[in-house]
């Protein structure tokens, strides 16, 4: 892309990103790889509603330097890993959108059963906390890109999306904030009047004697644990093999504690050797979707 056409393109949509509640204040950032593999950012203390095409800034490959008297965001170390893992894309979106980092809060993806979610979405994986700006973040970030997720929901963040164009990056944003915020709804009309048993599915109930009998939703099934596999990997380290039984335990459980089991997996990520393959598996959508609906009903 020319860095003219560019700069017009991510103006146009930085406007759409903040016209739609997906960013706020002067939250968010978007970014351009450009034909010569500079990258155009958008500068670091800028609302995305009021950008001018003067005031994006170029920025080598590499993030070491920059042109113009705008810095560039503050995520750039993101953008940069980002493309350095994912050669064929061209743009990153990266926003606050309200719901999806409400849903980050409780450690882990929202469910991803509705059509929407299904059919357009497209890979979304989940990462967890690291400091904005921090080459920690861009690390957990890239890593979660590497292994094919497009979207990321970020925790206590928010959400980054690569993609070939602006338009296709825009459109998975904006039905992620849907996706979360759908969920949000249904689980807000859900906990009204409804038992929620640990390991019972969850019931719609009435209090009207004449109404359709209770819709009954089945759980997500429990995505198998290559608990084999890691301890190949983690080898006779015996720390490593503990902390793997111990998450093992607790997510074969009938009733697994997210707290618990969230413990368990920061140790685990503490061990090198297993961190690789843990992790991802950890990040498929089906292992975070499964969480996601445990936090979502309480099963």
């Amino acid at each position: 892309m020319r860095e003219d056409v560019a700069r017009d393109a991510i103006v146009a949509y930085a406007k759409r990103l903040y016209d739609r509640g997906l960013i706020a204040g002067a939250s968010g950032n978007v970014s351009v790889r450009l034909d010569d593999g500079s990258l155009l950012a958008t500068p670091t203390l800028a609302s995305l509603g009021t950008l001018r095409a003067s005031d994006l800034v170029v920025c080598a490959a590499d993030g070491s330097s920059f042109a113009g008297d705008r810095r560039p965001t503050s995520e750039l170390p993101l953008h940069v890993a980002a493309y350095r893992v994912r050669p064929e894309i061209r743009c990153v979106v990266h926003t606050h959108p309200t719901h999806c980092v409400a849903w980050s809060k409780t450690g882990a993806l929202f469910p991803l059963d509705t059509v929407g979610a299904i059919e357009s979405l497209g890979s979304i994986g989940f990462t967890r906390y690291e400091r904005s700006g921090t080459v920690e973040l861009a690390g957990v970030c890239s890593d979660a890109f590497a292994h094919g997720f497009d979207t990321i929901v970020m925790e206590r963040h928010g959400l980054s999306s690569v993609a070939e164009d602006l338009e296709t990056a825009f459109l998975r944003t904006d039905l992620a904030e849907q996706t979360a915020h759908i969920e949000f709804v249904a689980a807000t009309l859900g906990a009204r009047g409804v038992p929620r048993g640990r390991g019972e599915p969850v019931v719609s109930m009435s209090d009207n004697e004449s109404s359709p009998p209770p819709i009954v939703s089945p759980r997500r099934e429990r995505p198998d644990v290559p608990l084999e596999d890691w301890r190949r990997a983690a080898g006779e380290h015996p720390e490593a093999n503990a902390a793997l039984d111990a998450f093992h335990s607790e997510y074969s459980s009938d009733a697994p504690d997210r707290e618990r089991l969230g413990g368990h997996v920061e140790r685990v990520r503490g061990f090198a050797d297993v961190a690789g393959p843990f992790e991802r598996w950890w990040l498929d959508p089906r292992v975070q979707a499964f969480v996601a609906e445990l936090n979502a009903t309480g099963i």
